[in-house]
């Protein structure tokens, strides 16, 4: 990885991340149960999640100015997720709180192979729709799982607002139609997917690999143990994973996602992007949760450069 200074002007750049804050129980089994039947379970344990907010975490604790705007409900302040989150300086001035319903909950169980079954309670993020997209002060948008209307909406007001605008549809894929994702590509400069996401998109739009890399500017896909695969004008780059003990994978992607949108605002080339990606994640899947064992700044190059 080449050599990098941080200034001021860099580490005053700033993410917004669009879409859910999320509490998650997270459950290791011996495998899925069959229709009908049922499995045991550890003791359940509450975590801080929601793939927006773990890539505002993520940016936060890697040294840039970070903000989230979410739909969360009557019982997100007595959870702790508001003062962790504030305690952290993460801009939650556009995080709308619902009287009525609760803050979105996922339960996620992990099978010894990885695999993984999620829960959503959609919640408070039904709001969603009845809100406006803020005026995005920031240098990225990045756009998670949440509203797919909403997101197209965010996607448009932050291309007029000057923000570059990263896109991760997750494990909300299935609810875009083609004319959301079509809407959406349309004003990308980098989307994120696993390699199942990649072939939804693609039966999605009926087009072939080709012909998305021709519409969006940086394209990445993750594979897991096996890196990810950077795509930008036409050039192909190849990025291993950091070997590590995967204790959790939950989280995985979207750490990736923040240290490389930090590592392109903070300079770095794309192939050194992805390797700084690649060594977060690391540290995400070495403990249960999503947010769990960030790592910060100067930890995470002390890791990349002992493995080079």
């Amino acid at each position: 990885m080449s050599e990098y200074m941080d200034t001021d002007e860099t580490n005053n750049k700033k993410i917004i991340s669009v879409g859910h804050i999320a509490l998650d129980y997270i459950f290791n089994v011996k495998s899925f149960p069959e229709p009908n039947t049922s499995v045991q379970i550890p003791s359940a344990k509450k975590y801080y999640g929601g793939a927006a907010c773990n890539v505002s975490v993520g940016v936060a604790k890697l040294g840039l100015k970070s903000g989230i705007v979410s739909c969360v409900g009557y019982d997100f302040i007595n959870s702790g997720y508001n003062s962790y989150l504030k305690n952290l300086n993460i801009d939650v001035s556009n995080v709308y709180h619902s009287d009525e319903e609760e803050t979105p909950k996922a339960w996620i169980f992990t099978d010894p192979n990885n695999n993984q079954i999620t829960f959503f309670l959609w919640g408070a993020a039904k709001h969603y729709k009845e809100l406006n997209p803020p005026n995005f002060d920031a240098d990225v948008v990045h756009l998670a799982t949440g509203d797919p209307k909403f997101n197209v909406k965010c996607a448009k007001k932050a291309k007029h607002c000057g923000a570059l605008v990263s896109f991760d549809p997750g494990q909300d894929l299935p609810l875009y139609s083609k004319g959301d994702m079509e809407s959406i590509i349309n004003h990308l400069d980098f989307m994120f997917m696993n390699n199942h996401e990649y072939e939804r998109v693609l039966k999605l739009l009926d087009i072939d690999s080709e012909e998305l890399m021709e519409k969006i500017n940086t394209l990445i896909i993750t594979y897991g143990k096996d890196g990810s695969i950077i795509y930008h004008n036409g050039d192909k780059i190849k990025v291993p994973a950091i070997p590590t003990k995967v204790i959790d994978p939950t989280g995985a992607g979207d750490s990736y996602r923040a240290g490389f949108l930090t590592a392109y605002l903070k300079g770095y080339d794309l192939k050194d992007c992805g390797l700084i990606a690649s060594c977060v994640a690391s540290f995400i899947v070495e403990k249960k949760g999503c947010q769990t064992n960030f790592p910060s700044w100067d930890k995470m190059e002390k890791r990349l450069k002992n493995i080079k």
